[in-house]
């Protein structure tokens, strides 16, 4: 069974991404992914949300975050996830412009720009989410790779990266 974090702005009503996150639990669950999502969760103390956010990012496979808006949370779950060697599949909006130098600078994630919900759905039904990786591209500036037909893509460019 594989795995999913999702990882969106939840505290601050504007910020909230609630319509990307419907996309993503969808696109992952038709394809046989759980998804832990805490933004369908209810309200709990900060330390129990701490202990388990924590908790299902170290359990999950791979973690998929919205960073068109910064969020301290989101942050925290990036770091940790790319401090793990897990995948990191980063979304932000083309309308954004307050993209984190932090973001576009982490080592161990891709990141896609998507102008509609539909973009956020093809670009996760492509991927072969079952088996992503850490890897850096040569040909662009993703850290992430799937393994397709026993050879290694690169999840951005979908340049060949090597043989498994």
């Amino acid at each position: 069974m594989v795995l999913a974090y999702l990882s969106a702005p939840i505290i601050h009503s504007g910020l909230r991404k609630d319509d990307f996150c419907s996309i993503v639990i969808r696109a992952l669950e038709e394809n046989g992914i759980t998804v832990f999502a805490p933004q369908l969760l209810g309200p709990a103390e900060p330390d129990v949300i701490f202990e388990r956010d924590v908790s299902n990012v170290r359990k999950s496979d791979f973690l998929i975050a919205e960073v068109s808006n910064p969020s301290l949370g989101v942050g925290m779950e990036i770091m940790l996830s790319i401090e793990l060697m897990k995948p990191v599949l980063l979304f932000y909006s083309s309308e954004s412009d307050r993209l984190s130098k932090m973001i576009t600078g982490a080592k161990g994630k891709a990141l896609f720009v998507y102008d509609s919900l539909d973009d956020v759905d093809r670009i996760i039904r492509k991927l072969n989410l079952d088996n992503l990786l850490v890897m850096n591209c040569v040909n662009c500036n993703s850290h992430v790779a799937e393994v397709i037909d026993d050879k290694i893509h690169c999840v951005e460019c979908g340049n060949a990266i090597s043989g498994v």
